[in-house]
């Protein structure tokens, strides 16, 4: 019984509308335990992601269909004398548990292209995946961020903790007020730039790699020397190959050094800035 008490789960169905583009659905999640920090979790396939810091206890989340020129969904006419009925947008569950949040769209038909706006605490740590065609943005927010896109780009302003980003096809943008004395970062992107603000003081010791591309920073860093080694993957006995790879990244420290802070784009540059 005390189980199901502290579990409180929300379905919300988007109402019917004249446009599908315009449907929207919000709805506030009361925490457990309003005082302690919380975790939100949220993927989409399709859409983007957006998260602000609110002034109260709850976790109020919306979605909009997205409407991005040029993608808008085809359908075929209907059949003769028969006409369409609008049935209004798939709508989605939020379910909280113990100061966990986890909002899950409505998949049915294979479909899931609405955009997300959820305000949260600032005490809020977060885990954030999206794949196609939407950005996630994230402001304010004081926690754990580990967020994950695939083409798109992530944005992460005024945020405080410890950041694990990375993308496939789009930017990395990260300013973070504070960081976790402790704990590693990564800040990652295969098509795209990386462009990070530490605060001044911060300590780490940075890993650095790009391909095809600058690395630039106003931090005094201290270059280590390259004692790389290289990788032997040897899989004769197995019937596979003899295979040599080397790692060629680079490292340096900064204010001292601190836990490693991972910089790395295929295709792009890489800025560390000093806030």
């Amino acid at each position: 019984m005390n189980r199901a008490m502290n579990r409180i789960t929300t379905l919300v169905i988007a109402c019917a509308a004249a446009s599908a583009a315009l449907a929207q659905d919000r709805v506030a999640v009361p925490l457990s335990s309003p005082s302690q920090p919380a975790t939100v979790k949220a993927r989409l396939i399709s859409g983007s992601i957006t998260i602000t810091a609110g002034s109260g206890s709850e976790v109020v989340v919306e979605t909009q269909a997205s409407a991005r020129p040029g993608r808008e969904r085809v359908t075929p006419p209907p059949p003769p004398g028969m006409h369409q009925i609008d049935v209004g947008g798939r709508g989605f569950s939020v379910e909280e548990d113990h100061n966990v949040v986890t909002v899950i769209p409505d998949m049915r038909g294979g479909r899931n292209g609405d955009n997300l706006t959820i305000q949260v605490p600032v005490n809020t740590s977060l885990e954030l995946k999206t794949v196609n065609g939407g950005n996630v943005d994230v402001t304010g927010i004081s926690g754990d961020l580990d967020v994950e896109n695939t083409n798109g780009s992530i944005t992460l302003k005024n945020v405080a903790g410890a950041v694990v980003a990375h993308t496939v096809n789009g930017a990395v943008t990260v300013s973070l007020d504070r960081v976790a004395a402790d704990k590693p970062m990564s800040f990652t992107s295969l098509n795209g730039r990386v462009d990070v603000t530490l605060p001044a003081d911060a300590k780490a010791r940075l890993r650095l790699k790009t391909t095809n591309g600058a690395v630039y920073s106003d931090f005094e860093v201290k270059m280590e020397a390259d004692n790389s080694k290289p990788v032997i993957d040897d899989n004769r006995s197995k019937g596979g190959r003899y295979r040599i790879r080397m790692d060629h990244g680079v490292s340096g420290t900064i204010n001292g050094g601190g836990p490693d802070y991972t910089f790395q784009t295929m295709n792009g540059d890489i800025l560390i800035h000093k806030k």
